[in-house]
């Protein structure tokens, strides 16, 4: 029996298709990357679209009230001019399709056009990331209108801090790092931040969760298109900023906050807590890895030096040596 979240073969997927969508053969499907998610390219006479197949037990998503909201969010943010990319319905006019595996393991996909232009990197210049900073604030403002009848996850202090901290400790201990209770002080600092921050209608919404270079395509014609919302959630607007901090250079992101307060204006607050909020999200990352490590395996080695990162990073943070 093959083993649970197997990558699914091309020619599976490829046979498969024309039972989901009205696509016209002959259909050829590449698997492309495994991250959070299985993605591939499909050709289907002169147009390509990107399947998305659902990783199943991630720890963030609970049931798949999350993955209906995530789409039918990307199709209200489309109706909006938000320049997102949003599922082509099925055969059926849904968002998503299951599929069924011949070893009894049900898995869930979705179909979305391929993206305009070409894959950005970390180093913009300033009117793209100016624009970029707009189109991230208009997001914001545009979710306060959204309502839905599914569920989404928050990113509270439990997600956000706690749980991380305590995966870590886990793979620390198991590793004969040792507890992590140098790191009580700073963690309570930690926390302490998110909750000085407001949580009103301005600070806080639904937020895009994770817009790293990745997750855009960029042309001189078209502009930006933003994809891949499966972290979206509801959380501190900061949360997206603290995200383009981490992953784009001090220029950019300069430049990006330019572009969002010309939309949105930051709170003293809010601008004070984005530093904090990237330690935050340093220290989840680390969760979201051991997550996907517990999902689709991962051997020892790989687990200890993600471990001897995550400790150091946390000495690090805590002002301590290594």
């Amino acid at each position: 029996m093959e083993a649970s979240n197997s990558i699914i073969e091309e020619t599976t997927l490829a046979a498969l298709l024309t039972h989901f969508y009205n696509l016209p053969e002959p259909i050829r499907c590449t698997f492309i990357r495994r991250s959070f998610n299985d993605h591939y390219i499909v050709v289907s006479g002169s147009k390509q679209f990107i399947l998305r197949v659902y990783i199943n037990n991630k720890s963030y998503i609970s049931s798949l009230n999350d993955i209906h909201f995530e789409l039918e969010f990307l199709e209200y943010l489309n109706s909006k001019k938000i320049p997102v990319i949003s599922p082509i319905k099925n055969n059926n006019n849904q968002n998503l399709s299951l599929l069924k595996l011949n070893n009894n393991e049900t898995r869930y996909l979705a179909l979305f056009p391929y993206a305009k232009g070409s894959p950005i990197n970390e180093n913009l210049d300033i009117n793209q990331s100016i624009k970029l900073g707009g189109i991230i604030a208009k997001l914001h403002l545009c979710t306060n209108n959204f309502t839905s009848q599914y569920s989404r996850y928050s990113l509270d202090v439990r997600r956000l801090v706690e749980e991380p901290l305590h995966t870590i400790e886990k793979y620390t201990r198991q590793f004969d790092f040792g507890k992590l209770s140098f790191f009580s002080v700073h963690s309570k600092t930690l926390i302490d931040s998110i909750n000085d921050i407001p949580m009103d209608v301005d600070s806080y919404g639904i937020v895009h969760g994770d817009p790293n270079p990745s997750n855009f395509f960029f042309s001189n014609k078209d502009g930006f298109s933003l994809f891949d919302f499966d972290h979206s959630a509801f959380g501190y607007r900061i949360h997206d900023l603290a995200v383009i901090r981490l992953s784009f250079t001090k220029k950019v992101y300069n430049s990006v906050l330019k572009g969002y307060e010309q939309i949105r204006p930051l709170t003293i607050v809010e601008k004070d807590s984005i530093k904090v909020y990237s330690d935050i999200l340093l220290i989840k990352k680390y969760s979201d890895i051991y997550n996907m490590f517990e999902i689709t395996g991962a051997d020892e080695e790989q687990k200890q030096l993600v471990t001897q990162n995550a400790f150091n990073t946390l000495k690090e943070m805590a002002g301590q040596s290594y």
